[in-house]
């Protein structure tokens, strides 16, 4: 007999989640019943803000019996444990299939914990240079598409497994996301070719063994908001530094000119030597008062840019930083690293 979409009406009974489900949702049911049970065991555990064994049992729920209620609390749930792509894509499905039905109080609800997930979203983009014949990329054993290479794909946040495939050849990468971070992995020009080993036999890296060459695990490519303007601070202050000592080393010599001049002067009648020794010390007073100026808001400007700079998870991979640097002559700093 065909089910009909009473049933999921009784789910949707439970608090915070009172929408009916759209006609249809029923389709492909295999256990209606134990979908409920599952459903409102999970909202008895999110009740109790145990989410991570919340979060399974409306999986198993969704899997029975498909619904919309269900499968807000499943993005609500997702929410709350940080899988923030999983709760994004459920509630725009959400909206989607209320839009559907003309239930615009539900779709409205759903699109507003949408928008306010985006910003925090981990994302990954897998670059592809030059793919080679017979290419396949997969992300966790899903396919990414050509159309997908070098776009910035919304993923939750953790270890994600990037496995790249030609005729006869297979590279493959652990990579690391965060929120609110885009991690960026590329695909070699040139694959390895595919060895021989053993399946489910450990390989560099400590990864399972899929019958070909695994490359271990490391730290992606991230791009950073705030890595650039605190990399432009710190160089702006550190030429301040140097401002202020080339303002310190002109005032010095400034002093000493000026001193020297006595020995040549009588008041204010000098010799040749004396007047010469007085303007040198006028000009390097200039250039003191010059250079300290300058110095000095050049590391006030730096510091502002470092401490306004948006913070993030600190990264070492394509973030520029400021390395001092000493010689016997001088010293200096240095730019590492390489712009996003």
């Amino acid at each position: 007999m065909k089910r009909r979409v009473l049933p999921i009406v009784l789910v949707l009974s439970a608090p915070t989640v009172a929408f009916a489900d759209p006609p249809g949702a029923a389709k492909g049911v295999t256990d209606p019943a134990a979908a409920q049970g599952l459903f409102y065991d999970a909202r008895e555990l999110m009740g109790k803000g145990r989410y991570p064994e919340a979060c399974p049992k409306l999986e198993e729920s969704m899997r029975l019996d498909a619904g919309v209620g269900t499968q807000f609390n499943l993005a609500d749930c997702n929410e709350h444990i940080g899988k923030l792509a999983s709760a994004w894509a459920g509630f725009l499905e959400v909206a989607a299939g209320s839009k559907a039905t003309n239930q615009a109080d539900r779709e409205k609800v759903a699109r507003k914990r949408a928008a306010a997930l985006e910003p925090r979203l981990p994302r990954l983009v897998v670059d592809v240079p030059t793919p080679p014949p017979g290419l396949e990329v997969r992300r966790d054993g899903v396919l990414v598409g050509a159309a997908a290479f070098g776009t910035a794909i919304p993923v939750d946040a953790g270890t994600h497994r990037v496995v790249a495939t030609a005729p006869g050849k297979q590279w493959e990468m652990l990579v690391q996301t965060v929120e609110s971070k885009t991690a960026r992995i590329a695909v070699p020009r040139d694959l390895p070719p595919r060895l021989g080993v053993v399946a489910g036999a450990p390989v560099d890296g400590g990864v399972t063994g899929t019958g070909a060459e695994t490359m271990t695990s490391i730290p992606p490519v991230v791009d950073h908001p705030g890595s650039t303007q605190r990399a432009f601070g710190w160089i702006a202050a550190g030429i301040g530094v140097i401002g202020l000592g080339v303002g310190a080393g002109f005032g010095i010599s400034s002093i000493g000119k000026r001193d020297d001049s006595r020995n040549h002067c009588v008041v204010d009648q000098c010799d040749a030597d004396g007047v010469s020794l007085r303007d040198d010390a006028i000009k390097n007073g200039n250039i003191a008062t010059v250079a300290t100026i300058a110095g000095g808001a050049a590391v006030v400007g730096g510091l502002v840019l470092v401490l306004t700079a948006p913070k993030g998870t600190r990264e070492q991979s394509g973030k520029l930083r400021v390395v001092p640097t000493a010689a016997q002559n001088g010293g200096g700093f240095m730019l590492q690293g390489n712009f996003q």
